[in-house]
């Protein structure tokens, strides 16, 4: 593992083959052994019994600071994780001198690769996501929907609420109190945050489903800016790769994703796997080399 600082920060990457360069932001892969000061070096696909060697470079970046407290390579909780994961990757890739990238990440850590292609979409070529946790999984349990499903209808019928709802649109499309004073800036500010998607939802008679009302909420806030203009922003072409025996919560967020960015296909990992200890990265491998065989930069 190479350690540079840069930002004055440090930076910690594997460069494995050569090639076309690969970035695997490592994402939720546990990368503390016994203590923080042994860093493992994990999380990293086995790419030696598929057509990548020789064609491939992989970059292995996370942003794990010593003595930070951290469990994990690289946390996304917030958008403003987010926001600096990728602008790291960012830094990195201008450090190594790469100007066209592939990105792969895992379940959260996805939302940076996004974030990464919408500012930089000339260096992103492609996204590939293992497991991408596109929602708080919880969000998806069936039982939690059907109970957000119930909480949105009554909320919808209630007089005052859409009163309330009805008064915040005329405040922020004029920009004026119900007064006609303006809008105090630390006011404005906070109305300027709440996704518009937020407010459509909470119509009546919208019947949105529960969990496509959360992924909207949720990119809104992991990304700063709104579902559809994720969507106009995206063109790279997308792999998400789920196990074939993965939990439910992971094949719905497979199926919202290409909801949300129609280009996305879907490669099923064989065999019972999981992530964390590395288990049949041969078959992820397989999946990411075709993959990026067929979007090569030199290829359309």
């Amino acid at each position: 593992m190479t350690s540079v600082t840069l930002v004055g920060k440090p930076f910690n990457y594997v460069i494995e083959g050569t090639g076309e360069p690969v970035l695997n932001i490592c994402g939720m892969e546990p990368i503390v052994e016994g203590s923080h000061d042994n860093v493992r070096h994990t999380g990293i696909p086995n790419f030696s019994k598929t057509p990548l060697p020789g064609r491939f470079q992989l970059i292995s970046y996370n942003n794990f600071r010593v003595g930070s407290g951290a469990e994990y390579a690289t946390v996304i909780e917030s958008g403003n994780q987010v926001d600096t994961a990728a602008s790291d990757c960012f830094v990195l890739l201008q450090h190594l001198n790469i100007s066209n990238i592939h990105v792969f990440a895992h379940r959260q850590v996805g939302y940076a690769a996004l974030k990464l292609a919408i500012e930089h979409p000339d260096l992103v070529k492609s996204i590939a996501f293992l497991d991408f946790e596109i929602v708080n999984s919880f969000a998806l349990n069936p039982k939690v929907q059907q109970a957000m499903a119930r909480v949105m209808q009554r909320t919808q019928m209630n007089p005052q609420f859409q009163q309330r709802m009805e008064m915040m649109r005329q405040m922020m499309q004029s920009g004026t109190m119900p007064n006609g004073e303006p809008i105090p800036p630390e006011f404005a500010a906070k109305m300027n945050s709440i996704p518009k998607s937020l407010l459509d939802q909470y119509s009546p008679g919208n019947d949105a489903d529960p969990a496509l009302t959360e992924v909207k909420l949720w990119s809104s806030r992991m990304l700063s800016i709104s579902y559809d203009e994720v969507a106009s922003k995206i063109r790279q072409p997308i792999l998400d790769a789920i196990y074939a025996e993965g939990k439910d919560w992971e094949s719905q967020s497979a199926e919202l994703l290409k909801g949300w960015l129609p280009q996305t296909e879907v490669y099923t990992i064989p065999k019972k796997a999981h992530w964390f200890s590395g288990q049949n990265d041969e078959g992820l491998a397989a999946g990411l080399a075709d993959f990026y065989s067929r979007h090569e930069w030199g290829s359309l």
